[in-house]
């Protein structure tokens, strides 16, 4: 009854996927920002908690906001972690159903444990790929 329309223009649709090349162009050059940045959301998202009333919530996030910011590679730690207990739950757990994802998985975390870097210049290049497929998308190339 009461509905509220914003029309803009077909081009506002391209916005997502320019800043998506952009990002991942700037994780490619500077590939520890992408912790800096998740370690700057963990600190506000904490402080917003803190405001809203949720003290514990709010001081876990800043410490383990603070904690990035000191040890940057820490996520990338955690996520090769991360991949390695996943390989090993699906070969372990699910067996055979599950083989190939866990092997796949298994590999993946060591990769990341050896090469901490490789995630974020992954992450990059997904950004960069995942522009530039929308855009291509979005102008009928495919």
């Amino acid at each position: 009854m009461f509905g509220f329309s914003l029309d803009l223009p077909a081009i506002s649709g391209l916005w997502a996927e320019i800043i998506a090349i952009i990002l991942g162009v700037l994780v490619m050059l500077l590939p520890s920002i992408l912790n800096y940045i998740i370690g700057g959301i963990f600190i506000a998202s904490g402080v917003f908690l803190m405001i809203g009333g949720s003290w514990l919530p709010g001081a876990v996030a800043v410490i383990i906001g603070i904690i990035i910011f000191i040890f940057p590679a820490i996520l990338n730690y955690l996520v090769g972690i991360y991949l390695i207990l996943l390989g090993l739950w699906y070969i372990i757990a699910l067996g055979s159903a599950a083989l190939i994802p866990g092997i796949i998985s298994l590999i993946f975390g060591v990769v990341v444990m050896i090469f901490p870097a490789v995630l974020n210049y992954l992450f990059g290049i997904y950004l960069i790929v995942t522009g530039f497929v929308a855009i291509g998308k979005y102008q009928g190339w495919f």
